[in-house]
């Protein structure tokens, strides 16, 4: 499915949930990727579902949940949508009625992306992002490290210095100092001509 050069690719993520459901939403969405969300016990329908995305010309990648586990759920999740840059491209979740433990995982794998999260029953949609942290961000290994890095030296401290006292590198920190500034994790200021990171 094309899409206009003034407008972003539309991804959705969508819990299985009712077959129905999701194929009148997807197509009303007029989405160019679809990740499904899916058990074990929906494999079949999933199946079903997928190949007459691909028909539509929608690119369409499996999210196969096999553990109800909520650290297993959202890892999945993650996980799948890693190779995307989400700044290209507009992204929406879709949440139906369903296991609670898979609808949570869900909602906060939206949130750490930072996507709109939708919920559908029947003819009804709503958009309950606002329910969600704006902007919860996924505190990884390396952010951790920033993290406990400016609690330790407990001041303001340019990028270069944070890349090279935790060798992590100067395009690495940018993007995890943004993703922990945009999450209230840490404040940047100018000094001295010089932008200076504080942890809040």
């Amino acid at each position: 499915m094309g899409y206009d050069l003034m407008t972003k690719p539309k991804i959705l993520v969508a819990m299985l949930g009712n077959l129905k459901t999701v194929e009148r939403f997807a197509i009303r969405r007029r989405i160019d990727e679809l990740f499904l969300i899916f058990t074990n016990e929906e494999l079949e329908l999933a199946s079903t579902l997928m190949e007459k995305f691909t028909t539509l010309g929608i690119q369409v990648r499996p999210i196969h949940i096999q553990s109800l586990k909520f650290s297993d759920i959202l890892n999945s999740v993650l996980r799948a949508l890693n190779h995307n840059s989400f700044d290209d491209y507009e992204v929406e979740f879709c949440v139906s009625s369903g296991n609670s433990v898979m609808i949570l995982g869900v909602c906060i794998a939206a949130a750490i992306v930072n996507a709109s999260i939708l919920y559908t029953e029947e003819q009804s949609l709503v958009d309950i992002s606002e329910l969600w942290p704006a902007n919860l961000v996924n505190v990884t290994h390396k952010k951790r490290q920033i993290l406990s890095f400016l609690e330790s030296y407990n001041g303001p401290i340019n990028q270069k210095d944070i890349s090279r006292e935790t060798g992590i590198c100067q395009s690495g920190i940018s993007r995890h100092i943004r993703d922990l500034e945009s999450a209230g994790y840490v404040t940047r200021s100018r000094a001295d001509r010089k932008k200076v990171v504080t942890i809040s």
